[in-house]
């Protein structure tokens, strides 16, 4: 438009102007210098005004890079500058070189656009800035556009990174089962590289090398014998930790250190990795919300904390947002996809570490949790409400091992936030059991932090209210739930008296509180519910958080929770399930070997659990199969 402006302003000054012009749009001698001063004046305004907004771009969330470029690109700034640059050069080059009457009229029209989007980018500014929702809208739009191009774009490079590997790993364990008996990690064969490929060829050699004669077999036959299993814990994209975990081989019983150590080199060598210099996308991301999270931590210790709340919320929406694009991506890049999602989710974790600054900023912490829970439960992603209840557990275990008295009350008010979310109900919930089941193993969670905290107290309060969740609902499998979390519970406790752990208390009232008393048929569909696997709560790794060195671990929990599960099934009556499968009578007699040898009538529960499971077994082994 410049160009086309100037040729005209020649070819007027040159040739003269038409005579409609002269006769109907004559201008008074100087007008032209007049327009040329004013807009100036305009240009001068709208200038001063985009430097007092740069001024307010310091502070966050508008500090953030994408934050800037949307609110400028919503205001127009870029076309005000374009065009009022070029229409005052235009007026300049008019005024001193080329006068002339239809040069006035052309330099008018560039001084009407002027000052057009000098009053639109004005209006847009003053409206943004007189309304924080708006603000926040375009700062979460422009983050949750910005982070899912960028990782969109990384998951089309990795896309055929890991080709193949679908049919011979497990990807995601969001479920633990007492069928796991061993678990070998394997390192990452380097630290701070980025995956480039993982080859299924090394995979499947690997897995190959796992015969049934490189295991060392047990005595007996363990009744929680599986196939083994490789699982993934890296991802094509992801830079490497030191000592982070690569693979896990979970297999029934321990490995031969020859198999084991054969197992480690050949899936090291599986792993392809980038060139030393190359960045990940979530490191990208990293200082776009490091702002962000200053911002939070810096409004928390200054006591701005309504402040702090809005920028705590804004950060929840983007990840949420960003969590929820990366899941509707599908292929072989969803499980890195999810994965980066999670490593986002450390925004939140890094930030949650203020909980303990003072009990009010604690609380800006848990209502801000609880509403992050609330809206997971609408996008029907089980693992993004894990992941916002796992906040729970983090800010409970953090206070109860850092805290003062000042926190119990807010320790009362985790554990109500919690049995609430449990029993919250949506009919629009995308995903309503994983709230509640959720929400029941949270509370198992923090039950067992209180135990390790040595907080008796707090362990009982949260265990009467797992005991009273779903009451009024015996038959349904939110009851059976809880009634499986106090089956596990049982079991750890009699795992940390048997031990001699120091955090073992010998408190009645909480031994009582963690005792199922349903019948036997409700006690035998809580164990069924552990061995099928339990969502959120991982406690097959409470014994030990494992080594990533590559050494075997092996859980004997699973044994104490059958010693509880006899205990309790001696303390109730009813009828058994009938033994319809091996599995279940290989579970009759495993319980029958753990009834304590005792005289008829010592023990009137025990004998009537004996006779039931004698009679069940009887039952089986006369059937015709």
């Amino acid at each position: 438009m410049l160009l086309v402006s100037l040729v005209l302003l020649i070819v007027f000054h040159a040739a003269g102007d038409p005579a409609w012009v002269r006769r109907l749009l004559s201008p008074t001698p100087g007008s032209d210098t007049v327009l040329w001063t004013v807009q100036t004046t305009f240009l001068s305004v709208g200038f001063a005004g985009l430097t007092i907004a740069a001024q307010l771009f310091a502070e966050a969330p508008l500090a953030i890079g994408t934050s800037r470029k949307r609110i400028l690109a919503y205001i127009g700034a870029s076309w005000f500058v374009a065009v009022g640059l070029a229409a005052n050069a235009a007026m300049a080059i008019e005024s001193i070189w080329l006068p002339s009457a239809t040069g006035v009229v052309i330099t008018f029209a560039w001084f009407v656009a002027t000052a057009v989007l000098l009053l639109v980018s004005t209006s847009r500014l003053t409206h943004l800035f007189g309304h924080p929702s708006r603000l926040d809208e375009v700062v979460r739009t422009s983050l949750v556009e910005t982070l899912s191009n960028r990782f969109g774009e990384i998951a089309r490079r990795y896309a055929g990174a890991s080709r193949g590997l679908e049919e011979l790993l497990t990807t995601d364990t969001a479920r633990t089962s007492t069928r796991s008996a061993s678990t070998l990690h394997v390192p990452v064969p380097q630290a701070g590289r980025v995956v480039r490929a993982i080859k299924a060829e090394g995979v499947r050699e690997a897995i190959a090398s796992l015969d049934p004669e490189g295991a060392s077999a047990a005595p007996t036959p363990s009744p929680y014998e599986v196939a083994p299993q490789v699982l993934l814990d890296v991802h094509p994209g992801d830079r490497t930790l030191l000592g982070a975990t690569a693979f896990r081989v979970v297999t029934p019983n321990r490995l031969h250190d020859g198999t084991a150590g054969r197992m480690v080199q050949l899936l090291q060598s599986s792993i392809e990795l980038e060139a030393p210099e190359a960045v990940t996308a979530y490191e990208e991301t990293q200082h776009e919300i490091a702002t962000l999270q200053d911002a939070i931590g810096s409004n928390l210790r200054s006591g701005a904390l309504a402040t702090a709340e809005r920028a705590l919320e804004l950060l929840g929406q983007i990840v949420r947002e960003v969590w929820m694009a990366e899941l509707d991506r599908s292929g072989a890049s969803r499980g890195a996809s999810l994965a980066r999602g999670s490593g986002l989710l450390e925004s939140i974790v890094e930030v949650e570490r203020d909980v303990l600054l003072s009990p009010q900023v604690a609380h800006v912490f848990i209502t801000a949790t609880t509403a992050r829970a609330v809206e997971a439960a609408a996008t029907g992603s089980g693992g993004y409400v894990e992941e916002c209840l796992r906040s729970f557990t983090r800010q409970w275990s953090d206070i109860l091992m850092h805290g003062g008295p000042e926190f119990d009350a807010l320790l009362v008010r985790i554990i109500g936030c919690v049995r609430d979310l449990a029993v919250y109900s949506d009919a629009s919930a995308a995903d309503p059991h994983a709230l509640r089941s959720g929400g029941t193993w949270a509370m198992v969670e923090l039950v067992k932090l209180a135990l390790d905290a040595n907080r008796p107290d707090l362990a009982e309060i949260a265990a009467e209210e797992l005991r009273r969740l779903f009451e009024r609902q015996p038959d349904g499998p939110a009851r059976a739930e809880v009634r499986a979390g106090l089956l596990v519970l049982s079991g750890w406790l009699r795992y940390l008296a048997d031990t001699h752990d120091e955090r073992y208390t010998a408190d009645a009232g909480l031994a009582a509180a963690l005792t199922p008393d349903e019948s036997w048929r409700d006690i035998c569909a809580a164990r069924d519910v552990v061995e099928g696997g339990t969502p959120f709560s991982r406690w097959d790794r409470w014994e030990t958080n494992g080594s990533d060195s590559g050494t075997v671990e092996s859980s004997v929990l699973p044994g104490f929770i059958d010693l509880a599960q006899v205990t309790v099934l001696a303390g109730s009556s009813g009828r058994l399930p009938t033994a319809t499968d091996q599995e279940t009578a290989s579970q009759y007699e495993r319980l029958l070997r753990l009834i304590p040898d005792a005289e008829p009538g010592a023990d009137e529960g025990e004998d009537s659990l004996r006779e039931g499971l004698e009679a069940e077994l009887e039952r089986w082994n006369a059937a015709p199969r």
